[in-house]
């Protein structure tokens, strides 16, 4: 679903966020995407940019040697969150709420 993770930058308070490389924008790929007789598939070179300073970054640590299936629930969940905060739909909200739901409960 993205090219590339990598450490952030310019997060301070989140632990995502989602950026593009490329020629085309996050915020082009929207426009191109809503104009009239559009096939959507204009699609940017995503990124996923995790700030190494938020504690959920501390956890995917300590998953990556110890607990791959929940290291990749983790991520999942963060794409969908990273999704959201810039105003895009996820593919499948009722995995996302169930995800977030059984992580809560640990």
């Amino acid at each position: 679903k993205v090219k590339e993770v990598r450490l952030s930058k310019r997060l301070r308070t989140h632990p995502v966020c989602l950026t593009s490389d490329g020629a085309l924008s996050l915020e082009m790929e929207k426009v191109l995407n809503a104009m009239p007789g559009s096939d959507g598939n204009a699609k940017a070179e995503r990124v996923l940019e995790i700030n190494e300073s938020h504690p959920v970054f501390g956890t995917l640590v300590k998953l990556y040697g110890s607990d791959q299936d929940k290291l990749k629930d983790y991520a999942h969940l963060l794409y969908d969150q990273a999704l959201l905060i810039e105003g895009r739909s996820i593919e499948d909200p009722v995995a996302y709420a169930n995800n977030v739901a059984e992580l809560l409960a640990q």
